[in-house]
């Protein structure tokens, strides 16, 4: 195979009682134990060229999500050449329209196709896969495809910002890539930094950032008219290294921590969605970026420090920062009285240890809002799990000399305690909800949709949010 050949590959689908259409291959489909169940594939030669036929398991038991995973595991089989066009034969499936199954067709082969080429020399000058893929489902021409390829491409920008490493990708350099999608997308942008930043109005943002020779800053991204409250108001949580400040983290727990912006970066990838998916809606990020480093000017454990909101924190432990930036963005976001705030951070690994590694904590203050994510969630085949915020936990968040401590002190129940501190900076009556995203932002194995590396968790949930928010 030369560097620049062009391989046309067709996948298709193919559930377990369809495997009778295929007579002329059933002694290669016994060979090779190919049933038709769902992640299997099996890579057959006709006369009009390669075709990899990819298992979808019994007809009644698929969902879109089921075509999603199956079009994924196609992209993340043909991704190893250098450019490929690939159309994917459509298949009938109950409950579903044809531009439904297009989109998570086309959603899944854009996920599964990914690849992080990072900084190897040898991939330098490799053409993305991608790049080559034909618009098409079958004979539809979707715009259903063509929707499920932009969702797919927000996830991957998601997913390149989180792998790049935290020297190269800076607070400073996060805000940049910030400001050229607001620009692209014709939304407002404001960015906070320096003087104003540390005028005392954030001092949470500016206590995490301090020890730092990175500067930190928060931006805000704008869709819709900036006169009127937002109907939504994304908050994620953008610390590009976590070194624990002076509450050092091991060495060991320090490696992966440029993955610490995981929720910002999602955030981002949803903002990239709402020209596509909501354009009634007017939507707002508001989005912290810093580093936590142990420098000459970094925040010691006993410090106090007064939060956007008024409320005042005392820092026992600099390594528990997420829930300081959180709350100064939370403060400002509760400012523009949106209909509703939603917050995504790697805020906890007690998320990992009471969930494993694929399902997101999720706590609020508001159930309508709660369910409304777990629909989407249920739609994006991106499992959360409700978390609750029991009443007798709250004396963990308070403190004896300032309002409130960033540091609970027991070692059970984190995910909420940190739950409950992130929901004092949101009034009562704007409904709020929070995921923890401390296990399905990354992943150490690549699965269904999701990546080796970061997985770019959340960006299609938020995009189905969006959608339902627009249809009202």
């Amino acid at each position: 195979m030369t560097a620049n050949l062009t391989v046309d590959c067709s996948v298709e689908g193919v559930f377990e009682e369809d495997l009778t259409d295929y007579e002329a291959h059933v002694q290669t489909f016994m060979a090779a134990g190919f049933r038709g169940q769902q992640d299997q594939t099996i890579l057959l030669e006709r006369l009009q060229g390669p075709v990899l036929l990819v298992g979808l398991g019994l007809r009644a038991h698929a969902v879109a999500d089921t075509v999603r995973t199956a079009a994924a595991t196609a992209g993340r089989a043909l991704r190893h050449l250098t450019t490929a066009r690939c159309t994917l034969a459509a298949k009938s499936m109950p409950g579903y329209a044809p531009e439904e199954v297009a989109r998570a067709a086309a959603e899944g082969v854009t996920l599964g196709a990914y690849h992080f080429a990072g900084y190897k020399s040898s991939l330098a000058t490799r053409t993305r896969w991608l790049s080559a893929l034909g618009p098409k489902f079958g004979d539809l021409e979707s715009e259903g495809w063509a929707e499920g390829v932009q969702i797919g491409t927000a996830v991957n920008f998601t997913r390149d910002l989180v792998n790049t490493p935290a020297n190269i990708l800076t607070p400073t350099a996060l805000a940049d890539h910030a400001e050229t999608l607001a620009r692209n997308a014709g939304m407002g942008f404001r960015r906070i930094s320096g003087a104003e930043l540390d005028s005392g109005a954030f001092g949470g943002i500016a206590a995490v950032g301090r020890g730092s020779a990175e500067p930190a800053c928060l931006v805000e991204l704008t869709w819709g008219d900036p006169q009127q409250p937002p109907d939504l108001c994304l908050v994620g949580k953008g610390i590009t290294y976590d070194s624990g400040g002076l509450s050092l983290k091991s060495p060991e727990s320090q490696i992966g921590m440029k993955n610490d912006m995981g929720g910002a970066a999602a955030v981002l990838g949803a903002m990239m969605l709402v020209p596509l998916l909501a354009p009634s809606l007017r939507v707002k990020a508001v989005l912290p970026f810093a580093e936590n480093m142990p420098g000459g000017r970094a925040t010691r454990p006993g410090d106090v420090v007064t939060m956007r909101n008024g409320r005042t924190v005392e820092i026992l432990n600099t390594d528990f920062e997420g829930r300081l930036v959180l709350g100064d963005a939370l403060a400002l976001a509760a400012e523009s009285g949106p209909g509703a705030i939603i917050d995504l951070a790697t805020l906890t690994y007690a998320a990992t240890h009471a969930l494993g590694e694929r399902t997101a904590a999720l706590l609020g203050s508001d159930q309508t809002l709660i369910e409304r994510i777990e629909r989407a969630a249920g739609v994006t085949g991106e499992p959360v799990w409700r978390l609750p915020m029991p009443r007798y936990l709250r004396p963990q968040i308070l403190s004896q000399v300032a309002d409130l401590k960033n540091f609970p002190g027991a070692t059970t129940a984190r995910t909420s305690t940190a739950a409950m501190f992130l929901r004092e900076f949101v009034p009562a009556s704007i409904p709020w909800a929070h995921l923890d995203l401390a296990g399905p932002a990354w992943s150490e194995e690549e699965y269904g949709v999701a990546s080796r590396g970061a997985t770019g968790y959340g960006v299609r949930l938020l995009g189905q949010l969006l959608r339902t928010y627009a249809r009202g």
